[in-house]
Order: C-alpha cells, then sequence, then structure tokens
C-alpha cells in the first residue's frame, strides 16, 4: 500500500482512498445514469458504469473491509432529474451494499440533485453535504469553502488525468491522484472518476484549467504530486508538476 498522507492509504490499480481512522473507503464520481442522458442525445454507450462501480467496490472491500463507504458527490449524472435508469441501478447498488452490510454516506455533487429519491428507501444510507472528522473534511469541490490550517481536504469534481508526452509529441492519458498543497499549510486530495467515461480533465500548473474554487484559489500547483494509475499493474507516484513541466 501506499500511504499519500498519514492514515490515508491507496493500493493497486483502485481509483479509492482507504481512510484508516474511519475505517472508511472514499471514491467519487460514479455518474450512475451517464447512458441514458447521453442516449437522449443520440449517442448509444454500452451501460457499463454501474458494473465498473461494483467490480471497484467489491474489490476495495475485499482489500480494506471497512465499515463505511463514502461516495464523494456525482453518484447520479442527471442535473434535472432522476432518470430511469439512475434510479433502477442506484436501487440495485444500494441494495447489493446493504447486504454486505457496509455504511454508505453520500456526499452531495452538483449532479446529485432528487438522489434522496432513492437514497431515503436504505436505513444504511445517509446524505450529507460535507464530512468532517479529525483534521480531514470530505466534500465534493464544487463549492468554494474556507480553508483552515492543518485540514486534509478530499474532493472529486475534477476527474484528474496526467498527459505525458514524449519527444515526437504522443501522449498517453492516465487517471491520477493529484495531492495539493494549499497556501494555508493544509493539503487537499482530488480523486480520480471513478466512471469509466469519465476520462478526466488534464492536470496542469494553470490555475484556470480547474474546475474547483479550491484548486483555482488556494493551491500551489508546482508542488502537487500524481499518483497515476496504470490499470492492471498498479499505481505510480510521479514526481511533483513542477519538474514534470516539459513532459505534461
Amino acid at each position: 500500500m501506499i500511504e499519500i498522507e498519514h492514515d490515508i492509504l491507496i493500493e493497486e490499480d483502485l481509483p479509492v482512498l482507504y481512510l484508516r481512522s474511519l475505517n472508511a473507503v472514499v471514491l467519487s464520481d460514479v455518474h450512475i445514469g451517464y447512458e441514458e442522458e447521453m442516449a437522449r442525445k443520440g449517442i448509444f454507450l454500452p451501460k457499463v458504469q454501474e458494473k465498473r462501480f461494483l467490480n471497484i467496490y467489491k474489490k476495495a472491500l475485499d482489500i480494506f473491509k471497512p465499515k463505511y463507504i463514502i461516495i464523494d458527490g456525482d453518484f447520479k449524472h442527471q442535473f434535472n432529474g432522476l432518470g430511469r435508469q439512475e434510479r433502477e441501478q442506484l436501487n440495485d447498488i444500494l441494495s447489493k451494499i446493504k447486504e454486505d452490510n457496509t455504511e454508505v454516506k453520500i456526499v452531495k455533487g452538483n449532479h446529485d440533485n432528487y438522489i434522496t429519491l432513492v437514497s431515503d428507501k436504505f436505513d444504511n444510507v445517509e446524505v450529507l453535504d460535507q464530512i468532517t472528522a479529525d483534521n480531514v473534511v470530505i466534500l465534493h469541490g464544487h463549492k468554494d469553502v474556507g480553508i483552515e490550517k492543518g485540514k486534509i481536504y478530499i474532493i472529486g469534481h475534477e476527474h484528474p488525468r496526467i498527459s505525458l508526452r514524449d519527444r515526437l509529441g504522443f501522449s498517453r492519458k492516465l487517471q491520477c491522484f493529484l495531492d495539493v498543497p494549499l497556501k494555508e499549510d493544509s493539503k487537499v486530495i482530488i480523486l480520480p472518476s471513478t466512471g469509466i467515461y469519465q476520462s478526466g480533465n488534464d492536470v496542469t500548473l494553470s490555475h484556470s484549467s480547474y474546475m474547483s474554487p479550491i484548486i483555482r484559489t488556494h493551491s500551489i500547483l508546482e508542488k502537487a504530486r500524481p499518483f497515476v494509475i496504470v490499470e492492471g499493474e498498479g499505481i505510480i507516484e510521479f514526481p511533483e508538476l513542477g519538474i514534470l513541466e516539459k513532459i505534461i
């Protein structure tokens, strides 16, 4: 296992964090129902988001044996309602998690409107705006917040990936965690997306290229450390972005 920060671990090729102090797995940006939304626009995609989530969840359950699973925003995809696919697949997912006696905390993201129409049926599920435990704050990252000294913020929202270019200009795009120092002597860990179709936004040194107000306003990007996921292989810690500037 790799310890990104004290008692915050990653393992194998999973896009999840394990918080030892909470005995919890944290993941983000599942975007259940994305395929249905794209079908409305005439783009027909294989329905694989649910299967991918459950595979990641079951693997994390085997490795970490957590009491809690924390979904750090954008569990569902539609902004303005609850689609048929969302309702059916969220019901299916939450029923299977309940069978495992795992408790679920859903931190609301900008896509999670109407999610309580499903989650309220399950007594092991709680929907929250954020979670604070000791020095860790878990929130989706789409809203600005007051940054406190000494805290570790865990966010999603960005779908980070790193694009590595060779001398010929060819690039390979890989999902990553990003461990970012903040000006207030705190840190933020950005989670990769769980959804397969949310392939990511390129990690750069430009603050304006990020969506989260936390990153745009408070981050020290030159000192940010990517932890790159190579599916089927594992996770590799890369040098700071300031060192990687010429190849990203």
